[in-house]
């Protein structure tokens, strides 16, 4: 776990330790099931029409890893989910997969918005640098 990071903050993580980006031994741990359990439900995702590749990847890229709690609301996209994350006090893990889904099932006119929150969200206060 992250130095300094507080565990019960973040339930929503990839496992650093996973069989291909932890995403099914992190998420299996946030339900409280078994990891194989999880991993069979997505090969039945991936094999019914191949729907489970994408959220897989989608979840691999909006998740942070638990070895890298740290560095979660670092900037990947000009920021605008972290800017969510922290101003409603959400995980940036479960914003950004929404903001994914709602940029694949509106087919792409979600960069639109996303691009005005990025202007209407103010940026929080710059944390103090140490010396």
């Amino acid at each position: 776990m992250a130095a300094g990071v507080p565990t019960s903050k973040y339930r929503w993580v990839r496992a650093s330790d996973g069989a291909l980006a932890g995403v099914c031994k992190g998420l299996a741990q946030a339900f409280e099931i078994e990891t194989w359990m999880l991993r069979v439900i997505w090969l039945v995702a991936i094999l019914w029409f191949g729907s489970g590749v994408l959220l897989y990847f989608t979840l691999w890229y909006a998740l942070p890893r638990v070895d890298r709690l740290d560095y979660a609301l670092d900037r990947k996209v000009l920021g605008v989910c972290a800017r969510i994350a922290k101003r409603y006090a959400l995980e940036v893990g479960v914003v950004r997969t929404t903001a994914l889904l709602f940029l694949y099932v509106t087919f792409g006119a979600a960069i639109l918005v996303y691009g005005l929150c990025y202007f209407l969200i103010p940026e929080g206060p710059k944390p103090a640098k140490s010396p």
